[in-house]
């Protein structure tokens, strides 16, 4: 989030915020840019231990999924990925402080949900079951790009919602892991 004393704010945002409830909080929510996004991104992914990878996955109607991915190379014993959704209003860099360890053991992707951080931001519809079947459809179309056969789903919050959902409609080959995680601080040794 930008400092308040640091953002202009839009001009028709300047008549509301003295004449409503707005002003008492929106000089501390800003605007930002794709590139105070991805430079806060990288400032907070510097402490990761393990190398990783990141690419936009492309996926139809000119939409991409921002994706790390983490301990992907080839395995003697393969493991089944675990792939990462954050919750609402969230990142990829919500994962920052467990993604060494959950990486440690295989294979893990993080992506930025539909809508959310790096990832391209669509119109969603307005009726919530079609708007949950597009991300659910984005979901399946990254999981074929990537060429994931199966995968362990883990949520927070919006992304657990989404697991759950994503697990109902192709119950055939997933299982999904929605915790309530418990972040804590790290160091990394060199």
């Amino acid at each position: 989030m930008v400092p308040s004393h640091m953002c202009k704010l839009p001009m028709p945002c300047a008549p509301m915020l003295h004449s409503s409830w707005i002003s008492s909080w929106l000089p501390s929510w800003c605007p930002t840019s794709p590139s105070q996004l991805k430079d806060a991104e990288e400032k907070i992914l510097k402490s990761e231990c393990r190398p990783f990878s990141r690419q936009h996955v492309r996926i139809s109607s000119g939409n991409y999924l921002w994706t790390l991915a983490f301990s992907t190379q080839q395995q003697q014993s393969p493991t089944t990925p675990l792939v990462l959704l954050h919750g609402f209003g969230g990142g990829v860099a919500l994962w920052a402080l467990n993604l060494d360890s959950l990486s440690s053991s295989g294979p893990v992707y993080a992506l930025d949900l539909l809508g959310f951080g790096r990832s391209s931001r669509p119109q969603f519809s307005t009726d919530p079951r079609e708007a949950e079947d597009q991300f659910v459809a984005a979901l399946e179309e990254w999981r074929e790009k990537v060429g994931l056969q199966e995968m362990v789903l883990l949520g927070h919050n919006l992304g657990g919602y989404l697991s759950a959902a994503y697990t109902l409609k192709y119950p055939h080959r997933y299982f999904v892991c929605v915790l309530h995680i418990e972040f804590r601080s790290k160091k990394c040794i060199d």
